[in-house]
């Protein structure tokens, strides 16, 4: 557990040692009561090329943002 700040433009720093065990730059953050909680995004060019896949890079994150949403 640590104990971070937020700046004037509401940016928190997750620390090296939390940052180096998520692989992942993009989160859905939600309020669940008075916590807030950070889901994970996985990087959808990690799988690009395994695969055919009709969808851009960009119709991927975008519809895997609005599935994760629809969980929480």
């Amino acid at each position: 557990m640590s104990v971070v700040s937020m700046d004037d433009r509401g940016r928190v720093t997750l620390p090296a040692e939390m940052r180096s065990k998520i692989d992942a730059r993009k989160f859905v953050a939600y309020l669940e009561g008075d916590t807030i909680k950070l889901i994970p995004l996985p990087d959808p060019s990690d799988v690009k090329g395994s695969m055919e896949i009709p969808w851009s890079i960009e119709e991927l994150e975008e519809a895997g943002e609005r599935h994760v949403l629809k969980r929480g």
